[in-house]
């Protein structure tokens, strides 16, 4: 039996990674699926609009076998670091492929770019990031080849390919045989649209979203915003300006992607509201995503080197019984800390950050009734 695995945010979860899972299924009868999922902080820097063991559970009722957690100072983090992370915990969890959407679905073109990296250097520093290196890419290899750096998904693919390339199978640590990439095309239909304009009608109008998510998902969403259970980064908005305020700008500048006295911006700009934070540090040399993770880097003190650091751990949030038969199988051979009970781990600090993150989070939600501390959450098992 094959594993294959998928990094996902499921945020939530939509009709596009169920196709995803579909023609998995397809090209590999009788696989077992498994997930690794950002936890309570998602890449473009905000928090995730319901709990991970809810997006965990969204995605095992569709068709994943077991999901795991992509802890938060890694979810929060760069394209690079965010592979990384991600690959480390696949790896240590015996998968025998990585699947993930492509727009370009070329394997051929996105092993040319993971190969063939280049540095920016000059007045780069004072642009878009990805534009300028875009650009810069085009130049030496190329439209052909530089278009892979127009996609989101082909831009995570890439560093996907090019983290597994740094991984020693030599070990002992990892497996033996190397994880081999499968590649699916991205599909835009009527019946599919990205997970942003699903969680933009989210604070608006529910009606028509039934038609771009599968129905177990779309039901745990529209239970959860009915029960108030949607978190809102505007709840922790004071406590997010009232720590800021208080560190001074060397302190902001050992954060996670704080970089070209953007420390002394942020001082400068700290407003009384998260929203008018962002608007004022939105410049032509930071993307609205970069500026959100430079925030919340802050906010919860992560820093650089935490980043660089592999995962130590792989948190088990909701499992199928396909999954618990994976994780049987696995148990004596996995190479990493596989978490099924929190409280058993809280004395690694790496999981003990985790945690506090993620009980900030609920101090985020809208309804925060019925709420329990976080180290006391087990994974969802279903039948």
């Amino acid at each position: 039996m094959k594993t294959v695995a998928i990094v996902a945010e499921y945020n939530p979860f939509h009709n596009g990674h169920e196709y995803q899972i579909a023609q998995i299924k397809n090209k590999i009868p009788g696989c077992v699926i498994i997930a690794v999922m950002s936890g309570s902080l998602v890449q473009r820097g905000e928090l995730a609009i319901i709990s991970k063991h809810e997006r965990a559970r969204s995605a095992v009722l569709c068709g994943v076998d077991a999901v795991f957690e992509l802890p938060s100072i890694y979810s929060c983090a760069p394209a690079n670091l965010f592979a990384r992370a991600a690959i480390n915990i696949i790896a240590g969890l015996r998968a025998d492929y990585i699947s993930f959407g492509s727009e370009c679905a070329d394997l051929g073109l996105l092993e040319f770019a993971a190969d063939n990296n280049i540095k920016l250097g000059g007045d780069s520093r004072d642009k878009n990031y990805p534009a300028s290196f875009y650009i810069a890419y085009k130049k030496i290899y190329g439209e052909e080849k530089a278009r892979v750096f127009k996609g989101s998904n082909d831009i995570l693919g890439v560093e996907y390919l090019r983290a597994l390339k740094k991984i020693d199978y030599k070990s002992g640590v990892f497996p033996s045989k190397k994880i081999t990439p499968l590649v699916i095309k991205r599909k835009g239909d009527d019946y599919i649209t990205s997970a942003s304009n699903i969680r933009a009608c989210v604070n608006n109008n529910l009606d028509g979203l039934e038609n771009y998510m599968p129905a177990q998902s779309y039901n745990i969403l529209a239970d959860l915003i009915k029960s108030g259970k949607t978190a809102d980064i505007n709840n922790i908005s004071s406590a997010i300006i009232a720590h800021i305020n208080r560190l001074d700008a060397h302190e902001i500048e050992n954060f996670a992607e704080i970089r070209g006295g953007f420390e002394h911006k942020i001082k400068k700009a700290c407003a009384f509201s998260y929203l008018n934070l962002i608007n004022s540090l939105e410049v032509k040399h930071a993307t609205s995503s970069q500026v959100k993770r430079m925030i919340l880097n802050i906010f919860f003190e992560i820093t650089r080197d935490e980043q660089k650091e592999p995962p130590s751990f792989a948190n088990l949030l909701c499992a199928n019984e396909a999954g618990r038969e994976y994780l049987n199988k696995i148990k004596k051979n996995v190479g990493i800390k596989i978490i099924a009970k929190p409280a058993d781990f809280i004395n690694n600090r790496a999981y003990a950050r985790n945690i506090f993150i993620d009980n900030i989070y609920k101090l985020a939600l809208v309804n925060k009734c019925g709420e329990v501390n976080a180290v006391k959450q087990g994974p969802i098992i279903l039948n």
